[in-house]
C-alpha cells in the first residue's frame, strides 16, 4: 500500500489560496481517497473555472488525479453567477425543403442568444429527434462546448395522468466517461416546443460541470439575437 503523503488539511489549505475561493472542506475514505471536494467562492467567479483550477491544482501540488463530479461549488451572496449561467427556452424554427427540414433553436443565456440546428430528412417522426440535437448544440455554443452531447432518445407518446408529456434521454460525454441524462416537460400546444423544454430540462443543471472548450463569443451572440428577431418579424 503506498503511503498517503498529504492530509486533508494541507490540501484545504491549497485550494483556499486559488483565485476566489472562500473556504474549502474536503473529505476523504479511510483509505485516504477523495470523496467529495467542497468550496465556497466569489459570486463573481465561473463555478467551471474554479473545477478547473482545482483540477490543476491538485495535479501539480499532490498528484492527485480527481472526477469533476466530486467537487461542489457554492458562491457567496446568492448565485449570480448561476443566474446568468442558466439557460432559458426562446423560439424554434423549421424550414423545409424538399426532402430535408432545417430545425433551429434559440436559447438565451446571461442576455445573449444562441442558435444551435439540425438537419435530417423532414419525416414527422425524426422532427422531434432533429429539435434535441438543434437544442444540443444551441446549449454547447453557449456553454463552450464541443458536441459533448448527443441524443439516445425521444418520445412523445407518454402520458401520465392523462397529459401527454415529453421525455428525451440524453448522453453526456466527458473526458473520463459519460453519463445519461433524462429529462421531460408536458406538451401543451406545440410538441416540439415541449421537446425542447425536456432537452433543456435533462442538462441545464448539469451543464454548468462541464469545462469550457472555448469562450462563447459575445459579438457572435449579438448577431444570432438579431437573427432572431427578424425570424419573429417573418414567421
Amino acid at each position: 500500500m503506498v503511503e498517503r503523503r498529504w492530509s486533508a488539511a494541507q490540501i484545504e489549505a491549497t485550494l483556499r489560496e486559488l483565485k476566489g475561493v472562500c473556504g474549502a472542506r474536503v473529505v476523504a475514505d479511510e483509505k485516504g481517497v477523495i470523496q467529495e471536494i467542497h468550496l465556497l467562492v466569489e459570486s463573481d467567479r465561473n463555478p467551471k473555472q474554479v473545477v478547473r483550477d482545482v483540477e490543476s491544482a491538485l495535479m501539480a501540488h499532490f498528484g492527485i488525479s480527481i472526477d469533476h463530479r466530486k467537487v461542489s461549488v457554492a458562491q457567496k451572496g446568492g448565485s449570480r453567477w448561476q443566474s446568468a449561467s442558466r439557460l432559458r427556452w426562446l423560439d424554434l424554427q423549421i424550414t423545409q425543403e424538399g426532402t430535408r427540414a432545417t430545425v433551429s433553436v434559440f436559447v438565451e443565456r446571461g442576455g445573449q442568444v444562441y442558435r444551435g440546428a439540425a438537419t435530417g430528412v423532414r419525416a414527422s417522426t425524426q422532427l422531434p429527434r432533429l429539435v434535441v440535437i438543434a437544442t444540443l448544440r444551441a446549449v454547447e455554443l453557449a456553454h463552450g462546448l464541443n458536441e459533448r452531447f448527443g441524443l439516445e432518445d425521444v418520445s412523445t407518446s407518454t402520458v401520465l395522468a392523462g397529459y401527454p408529456v415529453a421525455v428525451v434521454l440524453v448522453s453526456a460525454v466527458r473526458d473520463n466517461g459519460e453519463d445519461l441524462l433524462v429529462g421531460s416537460a408536458l406538451v401543451r400546444q406545440d410538441i416540439h416546443r415541449a421537446v425542447g423544454l425536456a432537452t433543456l430540462d435533462a442538462i441545464n443543471r448539469r451543464v454548468v460541470t462541464f469545462p469550457s472548450d472555448f469562450e462563447p463569443a459575445p459579438e457572435a451572440a449579438v448577431m444570432l439575437n438579431a437573427a432572431t428577431e427578424l425570424a419573429r418579424e417573418t414567421s
